[in-house]
């Protein structure tokens, strides 16, 4: 069987944020083999360094900046009846004690990973609610359970998105619409890159998973294909661990 029709994807159209690299980058690009037309919103044109063919779009912005986030809601909901997916990928990371931590940073950290989620899922909604039926998932985070030591604005953030998730889940559930996000462990990514090659603080991570390996990208992509599919149509308000085994150690 095609692993589109497996998933009933083939058609939908899916946004993904922070799509150019990472994770975000391999998300795309399997919602876009089972047949989806991907959004794909980045500050880079691309994925992966490659353009892709046919069902593929782009919508170029910084999300830390509320001007373009807000730009983004309406360029799509312009050229796109219904978004059937939203997935809010798009994040980052400043290393910094609490006590020196640059404010400029803990700003800009909450509009990226918190704020511009929020207007996203709002703004893109509508056409969920006229189709009765939609699909909202978070990139979340360990640190949606736990406190990250030195990275305050994103440990705050990421708990907010846990949050988020609640609230948007119980709203949104009785208009056909599942709201749900996806922990990712420590995954290869250019985000992860400085504590995984850290002399010190790399192989202490690394004895905590009990998978005894660093995530790749792709790892992430079937929880995010669940989720959006119509398997997952009675699950919402629901974070779901791809970790490792982390958060069981």
């Amino acid at each position: 069987m095609p692993v589109a029709d497996s998933w009933e994807l083939d058609g939908a159209t899916v946004v993904i944020t922070g799509a150019s690299s990472g994770i975000g980058a391999a998300i795309a690009e399997a919602f876009w083999s089972c047949g989806a037309h991907v959004v794909a919103v980045s500050r880079r044109s691309d994925i992966n360094g490659k353009r892709l063919p046919e069902r593929f779009s782009y919508v170029s912005a910084d999300l830390s900046r509320r001007d373009e986030t807000i730009d983004v809601v309406n360029t799509i909901n312009a050229e796109h009846k219904t978004v059937n997916v939203l997935i809010n990928n798009a994040g980052g990371a400043t290393r910094a004690p609490a006590i020196d931590y640059p404010i400029e940073d803990w700003d800009r950290l909450l509009e990226l990973n918190l704020t511009a989620p929020f207007l996203l899922s709002r703004g893109l909604v509508h056409g969920m609610v006229e189709a009765g039926r939609g699909k909202v998932i978070f990139t979340a985070s360990l640190w949606s359970f736990l406190g990250g030591r030195n990275v305050a604005a994103y440990t705050v953030s990421k708990s907010g998105i846990a949050g988020l998730i609640r609230a948007l889940s119980r709203e949104w559930a009785p208009l056909g619409i599942q709201v749900n996000g996806i922990a990712p462990g420590y995954v290869e990514t250019e985000l992860t890159r400085p504590t995984i090659e850290d002399p010190t603080i790399g192989p202490q991570f690394l004895a905590r998973i009990p998978a005894g390996r660093w995530g790749r990208p792709k790892d992430v992509t079937g929880a995010a294909l669940f989720l959006a599919s119509h398997y997952s149509d009675y699950i919402t308000g629901s974070i779901l661990p791809v970790d490792g085994g982390w958060l069981a150690s």
